[in-house]
């Protein structure tokens, strides 16, 4: 009884269409917005490598006391056993000048690091996409399954009461109505079977789009047009090439070889020397001098300008292993890339063909429903006019019930299936 009010309640409330659910999955599936956490860490990774090319500026400064022996550098001579003081203060800067290509390389791993998140988040959104449209329709099926079943099961309490009159006007045995009513506790039991499918189905959509548990929630009653295309559209070798260019699996394989080349090439570059320019300006002041404290800022001060070159020598052999790691990766996203390529090839061709074979599967079932249906109603005539046993009709309901069944599975299948179909149209 709480199963189905809850139900009733379901049915009650606001439809929402397939585009609404697809929205919504996209803006609160949680795995979904961790990738695009992801992208924007690999953008934040991408500035810091854009800035490593200014120069590193710092300041110092600092205050001195001193016990003991200490240097006076005001005039270079050992003070011993007295408390000296001082302060100095400078500022520096660096910046590289020549580091192998290093940095450049860096900067443009990094951005097709950016790209290669980008795209995983683009395949993702189109997963969820297709993930949250087969669920719609699967909740379609299951209520149109639900509709049938709850019509079904009110014709048998119909034809139990007929079946009543037949028996006590002696039309038919009263073993009919037995019959009758173990078939009225199986539609009952289908159609309850129904109803969980329904819920059931409800829960996986709401699921994919991280919907609360707390909120009602329902589909509308119908998808698309009433009638259903007989004929599956060929995709042509144009189409499938231009899906090929913006698959994005396709393209985050790409985008991550390049990355992989450009990290090779940064490792490379620790093979080169380096190159460094710096600048400093510095002052002090001590307390061993006699000179006022402005005074001895002005006179100590120390500009300077240098450069440093660090040729690499012997490093343990690190940058060669790390060298022969980068081409290893690299050969590896290579042979990765050609897989998901043939991978989504065959995922187009597949689609078309299970298109087809949807198609048909369609047309038979519903050819066969409709003969189930003929058959149940001739059958059910018959049974009226006392020509035909309660057994006779009961087999000719469960055939049809199956035909509606087999019907509707291929029907919601042939649907999604274009649906799949349609995406690798531009």
């Amino acid at each position: 009884m709480l199963f189905g009010t809850l139900f009733t309640q379901l049915q009650a409330q606001e439809a929402w269409p397939l585009e609404r659910c697809i929205q919504y999955a996209l803006e609160h599936n949680l795995d979904l917005r961790a990738k695009q956490l992801d992208v924007a860490a690999r953008q934040t990774e991408l500035t810091q490598k854009r800035l490593a090319w200014l120069p590193q500026i710092s300041a110092q400064l600092a205050h001195d006391w001193n016990w003991g022996r200490s240097v006076d550098m005001q005039e270079l001579v050992i003070v011993r056993n007295a408390l000296t003081q001082a302060t100095g203060a400078s500022v520096g800067a660096s910046i590289p000048v020549f580091s192998g290509g290093l940095l450049t390389h860096q900067h443009l791993a990094a951005r097709k690091a950016v790209e290669v998140a980008s795209f995983e988040a683009q395949d993702l959104r189109t997963a969820l996409e297709t993930d949250v449209t087969r669920a719609y329709l699967e909740l379609m099926l299951a209520k149109q399954i639900h509709a049938y079943a709850r019509e079904s099961h009110a014709t048998i309490l119909q034809q139990r009461e007929r079946t009543e009159h037949l028996v006590e006007a002696g039309g038919q045995p009263k073993s009919a109505l037995n019959e009758m009513e173990a078939q009225v506790a199986a539609e009952k039991a289908t159609l309850v079977a129904a109803e969980c499918r329904v819920r059931t189905a409800t829960l996986s959509l709401t699921r994919l789009m991280n919907f609360p548990g707390d909120t009602a929630f329902a589909t509308g009653e119908h998808f698309g047009p009433d009638s259903v295309a007989v004929q599956v559209p060929v995709l042509t070798s144009c189409q499938t090439e231009a899906w090929l260019l913006r698959d994005p699996r396709i393209r985050s394989a790409k985008a991550r070889i390049a990355q992989l080349r450009y990290d090779e090439k940064a490792v490379r570059s620790r093979f080169f020397p380096t190159l460094t320019a710096s600048a400093a300006y510095g002052t002090f002041y001590s307390s061993t001098n006699e000179e006022p404290f402005r005074t001895q800022l002005d006179e100590n001060r120390n500009p300077s300008v240098g450069l440093r070159l660090t040729i690499p020598i012997f490093d343990s052999w690190q940058a060669a292993s790390q060298l022969k790691k980068s081409r290893l990766a690299l050969e590896t996203a290579r042979l990765t890339a050609e897989k998901i390529q043939t991978q989504v090839l065959e995922e187009i061709r597949s689609a078309g063909i299970e298109a087809e074979n949807c198609l048909q599967q369609y047309l038979s079932s519903e050819e066969t429903l409709l003969a189930m249906q003929s058959l149940l109603e001739i059958t059910e005539a018959k049974y009226n006019l006392g020509a035909a046993t309660a057994l006779d009709y009961i087999v000719a309901r469960n055939n049809r019930l199956k035909a509606v069944s087999d019907f509707l599975q291929a029907k919601w299948q042939y649907i999604f299936q274009l649906q799949l179909l349609e995406r690798y149209r531009p």
